[in-house]
């Protein structure tokens, strides 16, 4: 005789009597995973999987155990339905998921779950004590940081490979290495990149895109390299001169060349130029 279901609880009766629901289930599969015994997790999860198929927790642990035994393809369809049916909330299926994905979809996970992680933070009021939950939390976000870093440093490295020209590579592996905090490095980097297409005539198809460009600025502000981030921008304005955010940086590069000179009559006007693209 097969176990009975009680469709309305969704408990189950065993034909010894014994009845249990998914909350009991997943209790057991716990245990088995503490114990590393997958194959028995598996079963079980199985069966609580079919007593409620859109259990997000059991989605999640059946695919936890599907890791473990190698099952990739299966772990990956129940995460990704688990993300489906409750995209907004639990890091940890996106973090599954980034580990079963490759490149770009490995980072759109991997950036999904550590924005959950950092609103879960942030949102904790509690010190960061060391062995803490909060503490814990941190750790699980410097982590995914890093392996996002690991796979954009991997991916530029193929592209390299196969379009050594493509400038705009060079400018993703110098912010790269700017959130290395290897200044050097990324300003080696952003030579290059501006080295394949800064003397091509306008409209060439290798020069970057205008939105590629404004992130150049911005790196090239962040480090402190003015007068080659204003000649780009001067460049940008001639192709559009009404985007709020060229201006902007227009602005902020006169704010801070400003600020680092050590001539007073410069140091006076580049507050005053910096004034007039921020009016």
């Amino acid at each position: 005789m097969q176990d009975i279901i009680d469709t309305k609880s969704n408990n189950v009766t065993t034909n010894n009597g014994v009845s249990y629901n998914v909350s009991d289930l997943l209790t057991k599969i716990s245990s088995l995973i503490d114990t590393c015994d997958y194959q028995l997790a598996f079963q079980f999860a199985k069966r609580a999987l079919s007593m409620e198929q859109d259990n997000v927790q059991v989605l999640e642990i059946l695919g936890m155990v599907e890791i473990e035994l190698g099952m990739f393809d299966e772990a990956r369809e129940h995460f990704s339905k688990a993300i489906s049916i409750n995209p907004d909330q639990g890091y940890s299926k996106y973090m599954y998921m980034g580990q079963l994905s490759e490149s770009l979809d490995a980072i759109s996970c991997f950036q999904k779950g550590v924005d959950l992680m950092i609103s879960e933070y942030t949102s904790t009021a509690t010190k960061i004590d060391e062995g803490s939950d909060k503490h814990q939390l941190a750790r699980k976000i410097s982590s995914a940081l890093c392996s996002m870093t690991e796979i954009y440093l991997t991916d530029c490295c193929k592209a390299l490979e196969i379009d050594p020209l493509n400038p705009e590579v060079y400018q993703l592996l110098a912010s790269v290495r700017l959130s290395q905090q290897r200044n050097d490095d990324a300003k080696i980097n952003l030579e290059k990149s501006l080295n394949l297409w800064i003397n091509l005539d306008p409209g060439h198809s290798s020069i970057p895109s205008y939105e590629s460009r404004i992130s150049l600025v911005k790196l090239l502000i962040e480090l402190s390299q003015y007068t080659q981030a204003l000649n780009i921008l001067e460049l940008l304005q001639k192709e559009d001169d009404e985007i709020l955010e060229l201006w902007y940086l227009y602005g902020w590069c006169y704010f801070l060349m400003g600020q680092d000179s050590q001539n007073e009559q410069d140091h006076l006007t580049h507050f005053d130029d910096a004034h007039e693209n921020m009016r």
